[in-house]
């Protein structure tokens, strides 16, 4: 430990308070090249293996002692956190420079397509982004964090209010896309997931239909459920609760119908 330390220190602390470095040590531009040394060694480190890259490892790849490391940041969570802090500012920085598109639907989409894929290469991003649960999240890249989501809520209103997003998403749940479709994009490469995700945020799909008759979106009413549900056979709505014995949807609207599709099944397999 106090070979560490002393390799450390020779490795590029500043000057002791109260006056000049003693001949022989490094000056304060000495430790700041170190510092940014540590933060390149580890930004490569993080991104190949997340947080579980060991601290010894981005030591010898910085050329530095773990000592030096340890003195700019004193855990591995510091040094994680500075690093995502570093990523994330830098599409917070791009993000603002977008709030003024003349397009806010292509910048607002093409800042998720370059979000998505820059995280899909990064697993200490792709573990940021999954960080939801309060307290998990450390000071600097939590600050960061909040930042990124101030911008993209400008990118979403102004595309919102351009009309190109639709109109029942927030951006909280653009958030969780993101963070959902960076980790499921990780070796695809294709951006498959990022082009569906996309489409399903236009507003041409403001409106979500399910199965059951229920809508979401723009304030529509859920149609009816006797429009929605219709007989396998002779097309007539299907009952009130529309579930079979067996608990399985209804298909049918009563025996006799059942029973005409179960001699069709049977003639058509014979």
């Amino acid at each position: 430990m106090a070979r560490e330390a002393a390799h450390g220190a020779a490795e590029g602390e500043g000057p002791p308070p109260g006056g000049p470095p003693p001949d022989g040590l490094p000056s304060r531009a000495d430790a700041r090249r170190n510092r940014a040394r540590v933060l390149a060694a580890a930004r490569a480190s993080f991104a190949a293996e997340g947080g579980m890259a060991p601290l010894g490892a981005i030591a010898e790849r910085a050329g530095v002692g773990a000592g030096t490391v340890y003195r700019h940041f004193p855990s591995k969570e510091d040094l994680f956190e500075a690093v995502i802090a570093d990523s994330v500012e830098g599409f917070v920085a791009e993000g603002r420079a977008l709030a003024a598109a003349v397009d806010p639907g292509a910048a607002f989409f093409g800042f998720l397509e370059r979000v998505v894929r820059e995280a899909s290469l990064n697993r200490a991003l792709c573990e940021a982004f999954a960080r939801e649960a309060p307290g998990r999240i450390p000071d600097a890249a939590a600050g960061a964090r909040h930042e990124f989501g101030d911008v993209l809520s400008v990118l979403l209103r102004r595309s919102q209010e351009a009309g190109a997003v639709r109109a029942d998403v927030e951006a909280a749940d653009v958030q969780a896309l993101v963070a959902g479709c960076a980790a499921m994009e990780q070796g695809r490469g294709a951006g498959v997931l990022t082009a569906v995700m996309c489409d399903g945020l236009r507003a041409e799909q403001a409106v979500t239909k399910f199965r059951n008759g229920m809508g979401e979106g723009d304030g529509e009413a859920a149609a009816p459920r006797d429009e929605i549900g219709r007989c396998e056979m002779c097309g007539d709505p299907l009952p009130g609760d529309r579930t079979s014995r067996a608990g399985r949807p209804a298909r049918f609207c009563g025996a006799a119908c059942r029973q005409k599709a179960h001699r069709r099944r049977t003639r058509t397999s014979g």
